[in-house]
């Protein structure tokens, strides 16, 4: 997207005008990179979003309204303390960079009027937004960085704010770019503004020149033409080509976003009546994918840290297990020192006698320690023996529920693969909660993740519903389905429940087959050739006696070998 300075500075302008003499009435922290102010503003109030996300910097007026963390984050709270009542005396663009500056008037605790302000940077992965003091001292940051290399700056409360170093010509400096201009030799013009002058995307510098109606290819070029569409361009809010809109694909799309309609590309556009509309139309859905990606990233890499923790825990046990082998040596050497202590005493370092354990009856020695007398050698050894025996039921028992948690976090790594939405995700974050695989729920559950529901499918005229983590497997089969519906599940390889809701009949063969496909599709078997897909009635599946959800035993089963298909076609919308 164009998000350069001739954007950026519209779209301050314009949220100056709706903004300026605005009460910041509350404050919150839906993302780790993203607050939201709520402004009460002529009259009306307004939520202004500020992103500091790496892939999808931004700000805007949004309509859409974000959960939040049961606790509010320390930077939110800081906010809070400083500019909760505050009155926003403006807001402009810092240093002609992307950087906004959003000066407002506050009270301190003593009722002492300052000025603060909260800088917003949008630039990409150093994207930051940041509460400095009337002599711009950084107060907080959302990222504190203590000091980096690239933009030579710290980022830490008490250090002194400065902006990016800039090395272009900036936009007010008019001799300047003449100058440039009048230099120029010939090649790629856009690449060469945007390379001289500050705050210029290639598309932009592209529409300029488009614009200016000026032939690249004549040297020298007419500067003035091309002098005068720059200067429009970076005063554009108040220019008659000023038209907020965003652009689409083909198949509708959303592809960027626009100060005005760019004559110089061939797309769809569409007319917003501002910006803020046109860049909450682009950027919703893509802030949407982009926190999916992160929270399912952040879930995976939470389940691979419980698997290699249960992985180390049960080899431990092994390895336990292999100790406690030698158990029965110990209980036999303390039994044959028994029944020859009449020939032993103190001191003595071996005995030889019959192992009458062994069917052969031959001949073993046993050493001794000749510190200790033979009785107790021999109590030593019964004492060993019933250490390991009790350790052998502790670890036979630790060995088998390390191999329950196993199976269930493998369970939910694959479910993890059929979430296409957020709230699914939200229901696989509450589940890794419950078994300690996290330490705490990030944000309070939306209502609607509670709503979560399956796949739904509708073949030949039966419904096929399929379950996409372990609480829908769960509700799927113990509270949607009646008794009589068919139950499928792959077999050997962990994936969803299905239902098949028959209403009393005995479904088609085609219909099983269908929903085995689907049902073999959403497992881990889904890139195989053939799956083993088991299927019963309802009545005959029983919860796991281990309570953990979607686990499950069963009985009175047939098993369909079928390919893998997912049947797009055939889906519902739920």
């Amino acid at each position: 997207m164009p998000n350069d300075l001739v954007t950026l500075k519209a779209l301050s302008e314009e949220l100056n005008y709706t903004l300026s003499g605005g009460k910041i009435e509350k404050i919150y922290q839906p993302e780790k990179d993203e607050i939201t102010l709520s402004i009460r503003s002529k009259g009306q109030k307004f939520n202004l979003v500020v992103s500091a996300n790496a892939q999808n910097p931004r700000i805007h007026l949004t309509s859409v309204k974000k959960e939040n963390p049961v606790t509010a984050p320390s930077f939110c709270m800081h906010l809070r303390k400083y500019l909760t009542s505050g009155i926003i005396e403006s807001i402009g663009i810092l240093n002609e960079d992307r950087i906004f500056d959003i000066t407002i008037i506050s009270k301190t605790e003593m009722k002492d009027i300052v000025k603060l302000h909260l800088i917003c940077e949008m630039m990409g992965r150093y994207s930051n937004i940041l509460l400095l003091n009337s002599k711009y001292i950084i107060t907080d940051a959302i990222k504190q960085v203590s000091f980096d290399a690239a933009t030579k700056r710290c980022v830490l409360p008490s250090c002194a704010y400065t902006t990016p170093e800039q090395t272009k010509l900036l936009p007010s400096n008019k001799d300047g770019i003449i100058k440039l201009l009048n230099e120029f030799k010939g090649g790629d013009l856009k690449k060469y503004l945007c390379n001289g002058i500050s705050g210029l995307s290639l598309i932009t510098a592209e529409e300029i020149i488009f614009k200016s109606g000026i032939d690249t290819a004549q040297i020298p070029l007419k500067v003035d033409k091309l002098t005068d569409t720059i200067d429009k361009f970076f005063g554009i809010y108040t220019s008659d080509i000023y038209m907020p809109c965003y652009c689409t694909d083909n198949n509708g799309n959303s592809l960027d976003y626009f100060t005005t309609i760019y004559d110089s590309q061939d797309l769809n556009f569409k007319k917003c009546d501002n910006l803020s509309m046109a860049i909450e139309s682009l950027t919703l859905k893509k802030d949407l994918d982009e926190r999916h990606r992160e929270k399912s990233k952040h879930l995976a890499s939470a389940i691979k840290k419980y698997k290699s923790r249960n992985q180390k825990k049960l080899q431990k046990a092994n390895d336990k297990l292999v100790e406690c082998e030698k158990m029965e040596e110990y209980k036999k050497y303390g039994e044959l020192i028994t029944s020859n202590l009449y020939k032993l005493k103190k001191g003595d370092t071996i005995l030889q006698c019959v192992d009458y354990y062994s069917p052969d009856m031959e001949e073993i020695t046993i050493q001794l320690n000749p510190q200790y007398s033979p009785s107790k050698i021999a109590q030593d050894y019964f004492k060993k023996y019933n250490k390991l025996k009790r350790t052998l039921d502790i670890i036979l028992t630790q060995i088998e529920e390390t191999e329950e948690d196993l199976k269930y976090i493998e369970t939910i790594e694959q479910t993890l693969n059929n979430c296409n939405l957020t709230a699914d995700l939200f229901q696989i974050e509450e589940e890794l909660y419950q078994i300690g695989a996290i330490k705490k729920m990030k944000t309070k559950l939306p209502k609607s993740v509670k709503e979560g529901k399956p796949i739904i499918y509708e073949y030949n005229n039966y419904i096929i519903a399929v379950g996409k983590n372990n609480f829908q497997n769960d509700k799927l089969t113990f509270k949607t389905a009646n008794g009589g519906d068919i139950w499928l599940h792959a077999l050997n390889y962990h994936g969803s429940h299905t239902i098949i809701f028959t209403d009393g009949e005995v479904p088609p063969n085609d219909v099983i087959t269908f929903a085995a496909q689907v049902t073999a599709y959403y497992s881990a078997g889904a890139n195989s050739d053939k799956v083993a897909v088991d299927y019963t009635m309802k009545k005959f599946v029983k919860r796991n006696p281990n309570g953990k959800l979607g686990m499950v035993t069963y009985t009175n089963q047939k098993t369909a070998y079928v390919k893998p298909e997912q049947y797009i076609d055939y889906k519902k919308e739920n």
